[in-house]
Order: structure tokens, then sequence, then C-alpha cells
């Protein structure tokens, strides 16, 4: 799905979509980061 598609169907904006993305790409990292 589009951010776009995202932001319609949660009934938020483009830029908290992609504030959330951002945010839960940063979560894993700092996790996968912690197990290697």
């Amino acid at each position: 799905l589009s951010e776009s598609e995202i932001a319609d169907a949660m009934g938020i904006s483009r830029g908290a979509v992609k504030s959330h993305a951002s945010r839960g790409i940063a979560a894993l990292r700092t996790t996968l980061e912690a197990v290697r």
C-alpha cells in the first residue's frame, strides 16, 4: 500500500504515516542490533 492509501485507511495524515513508519523501523533496527 502507498502512504496515501494507508493514511486514508487509518484516517490520519500522510505525514503521520511516515512518522509511524520511521519510528517502527528505528525500533526494529534497535531490536535487531541487540540480537546480534
